[in-house]
């Protein structure tokens, strides 16, 4: 018979976070916030916590306390992410780490065997919390993962984590989770000694009684898959902590340092103890809560969960998709589709050899997957069969939404829109991946106006978390509504904008690449500028990602860019020279840089011959980071004062997910309000007199300064 134990008077007003119900030997402690879409240990859940473990601890006859959710798909996501926003010293951030620390002690010297219950997402400290439980069950649920993902905000685990991981999975493994912030599902983290058993997601709790009622009592030790030639060998132990910090260094540049101070306090924990390592957890992280990597990052944190946020009116269903071009970006767009969505995908091309690459295209995504055991080779076969094919318009009629990914020809793309109407179903969405044609113009001939939208992915789109929805003259709220849930059920980040050649991400891309190539005839060499931006954060320098894209792709941006925008957008001669060249990048070999296999080996010295310079300028980096960096600001603002972006934190999300913009510096219009307006100002004159127009401060840009204000203030999220 199950009981429910009645809570103690002196339980919060906030609500309870937990109920207890005792069923013979057995205690099931239900997490369930309230008022909360998901589980978050804030300081409050904690110390009621710590009263309902005070009540486990004197029931003499309960021999198991099992700790589950009440919440579908999540087990616990992890801190209260916006109590770290009112943290206003050293003292009080330790405070905060140290209140886990003890909670989760006195949840491990709990007589009873302990065991996690996971049926959804753990995140955070969550997983610290499963890591203080004897047993770890997960279900085969597909958001049923453990993860670790701290450094995302700045910091590390600290609430045990970062000392108990290792001691339970080995250093390897937990330097792993913890400087990537990987998720772990239930099979993997079988595998590496994180969990012990997979259990069905339909009966999850009734299968981890089942399996608990044949362990005799607690775990003698957590200890279990380290090993001593590694972990008790001091020399091993120095060589695995220093190949991380080299790695981390090589990655990062330096400017994070959260994943550093994880591998100090687990060396630290190893070398001293458990106790030191605890105290090292404390110590260290509380001295990043008030950094300005963290600030930017949990700004950032911020942004992310403000866009998942539902606005305007209910979205229809997608039941079935197509996509129109079997390429690259509509192979992956379809492989998308098929993996996230879980719904049928008709790919369209003009031959069959098209197809068959673009459903080898996809397969490829799945087969990474299933070679590191993210997905069973079952799994992938099912989602596989997901994607049809055909040449002509066949399977379409049933299609709900068409993403179109044909070439980036105005003509082109209104003659597809054309035959897709003829025969589509009623209600059916137009949704084009075009990078810079504007929206209106594809369907100033359309039938339904009203239904077509911008739908851009970015490349490779398994990967690139950002998806630009943009808005027509004509479309309408529901279609808008719709293409923004489809594109958050791809798991995507979705960012709205109005229409303008080039968006958001290629309308300030445009500049930015436009001035490497003229620093590049200027005479400074390939290696300068790359490094110079790659050394401000930037995940690839310009001319390295102007290989990456295409140089082809970036031509036909630019004369759609050059076309809107005229002598202020007027293009360097260098994608002109390489195009006439035959050079467009990774994807024949050759670029500015050179190619084998896919393989960049180094600049191409033949690209100063095209240009007629020698690549001997001498470089500052912080000047030519400057320059490139100021030509964007400017760009942005006048995005912002046109309409185009909504807000200052839209603008800066769609940086950060679509180009890579570094998130430690906050976001493009974080950094330059942090520079400060008028210095950016400053800078844009004194290049202006030196190089020309294509500087001068534009008049929307010389508003915010004139108002005083920063970006932030003069464009909020309305």
């Amino acid at each position: 018979m199950t009981v429910a134990v009645e809570q103690p008077t002196t339980t919060l007003a906030r609500g309870n976070a937990f109920r207890l119900e005792i069923d013979g030997p057995d205690a099931i402690l239900w997490f369930d916030l309230p008022g909360e879409k998901v589980n978050k240990l804030a300081g409050w859940v904690l110390e009621e916590l710590d009263g309902q473990i005070a009540t486990l601890a004197s029931m003499a006859d309960v021999k198991r306390v099992y700790i589950a959710s009440s919440k579908a798909g999540i087990f616990i996501a992890g801190a209260d992410v916006e109590e770290f926003t009112r943290v206003t010293s050293e003292d009080e951030a330790r405070a905060i780490v140290e209140r886990g620390q003890r909670v989760f002690a006195n949840f491990r010297k709990l007589p009873q065997a302990t065991i996690a219950v996971i049926n959804g997402a753990c995140m955070g400290g969550g997983t610290e919390l499963a890591l203080a439980c004897d047993y770890r069950l997960v279900s085969d649920l597909p958001k049923a993962a453990m993860a670790l993902p701290e450094v995302n905000l700045g910091i590390f685990p600290a609430w045990g984590g970062t000392t108990y991981l290792s001691r339970l999975v080995g250093i390897p493994a937990a330097l792993d989770m913890i400087l990537t912030g990987k998720s772990i599902n239930g099979r993997r983290g079988k595998r590496i000694g994180l969990v012990d058993e997979v259990i069905p997601a339909s009966t999850a709790l009734a299968a981890a009684r089942i399996w608990g009622a044949a362990i005799t009592g607690k775990r003698r030790s957590n200890n279990r898959n380290t090993h001593f030639y590694i972990e008790g060998n001091p020399l091993a132990r120095r060589v695995i902590f220093n190949k991380a910090r080299a790695a981390v260094l090589a990655k990062s540049g330096g400017h994070y340092p959260a994943p550093l101070k994880a591998i100090e306090v687990m060396d630290i924990g190893f070398a001293r103890g458990i106790a030191e390592g605890l105290k090292a957890e404390a110590r260290e992280a509380a001295g990043l809560f008030g950094d300005p990597v963290a600030k930017n990052l949990v700004s950032l944190f911020f942004l992310i969960e403000e866009a998942k946020k539902e606005r305007g009116p209910a979205p229809a269903p997608i039941g079935a998709a197509g996509v129109l071009g079997a390429g690259l970006m509509g192979s992956g767009i379809a492989q998308v589709i098929a993996d996230k969505a879980d719904i049928n995908v008709r790919m369209k091309d003009v031959n069959w050899q098209a197809l068959a690459a673009g459903m080898k295209a996809a397969s490829r995504v799945w087969k990474k997957k299933a070679d590191r055991g993210r997905i069973t080779r079952g799994e992938m076969s099912r989602k596989l069969a997901k994607i049809t094919t055909s040449v002509d318009w066949s399977g379409f009629r049933h299609a709900d939404v068409v993403v179109e990914a044909v070439l980036e020809k105005l003509e082109l793309k209104k003659q597809v829109l054309r035959e897709l109407e003829a025969i589509a179903k009623d209600g059916a969405i137009f949704a084009t991946n075009t990078s810079t044609i504007p929206i209106t113009k594809i369907a100033e001939d359309a039938k339904h106006p009203d239904r077509v939208i911008g739908m851009h992915f970015f490349s490779p789109v398994d990967k690139m978390p950002l998806l630009e929805i943009i808005a027509g003259e004509k479309t309408s709220p529901e279609t808008i509504a719709t293409a923004v849930a489809f594109g958050r059920k791809l798991g995507k980040t979705v960012v709205v904008c109005k229409d303008g050649p080039g968006f958001i991400v290629n309308r300030i891309l445009g500049p930015y690449m436009n001035e490497a190539g003229f620093l590049l005839e200027a005479g400074f060499s390939i290696d300068a500028i790359d490094k110079a931006l790659v050394k401000f954060g930037m995940p690839l320098g310009p001319l390295n990602l102007l290989d990456e894209v295409g140089i082809d792709v970036v031509q036909k941006a630019g004369q759609v860019l050059s076309e809107s925008f005229g002598d202020r957008a007027r293009a360097s001669k260098l994608v002109d020279l390489l195009v006439g060249d035959q050079r467009f990048g990774k994807k024949n070999g050759r670029g500015v840089y050179k190619w084998v296999n896919g393989k960049k080996t180094g600049p191409d010295s033949a690209v100063y011959k095209l240009l007629g310079t020698t690549g001997s300028v001498d470089a500052n980096a912080e000047e030519i980071a400057m320059r490139m960096i100021v030509g964007m600001v400017n760009e942005a603002a006048m995005i912002l004062d046109e309409g185009i972006a909504s807000c200052a934190a839209d603008l800066d999300l769609a940086m950060i997910m679509g180009t890579g913009f570094p998130p430690f510096r906050g976001g493009l219009l974080r950094y330059a309000d942090d520079l400060g307006i008028a210095t950016v100002v400053d800078a844009l004159r004194a290049l202006e007199a030196k190089h020309g127009a294509r500087f001068a401060p534009s008049e929307a840009l010389l508003r915010v300064q004139s108002g005083g204000r920063s970006f932030y203030d003069s464009y909020p999220r309305v």
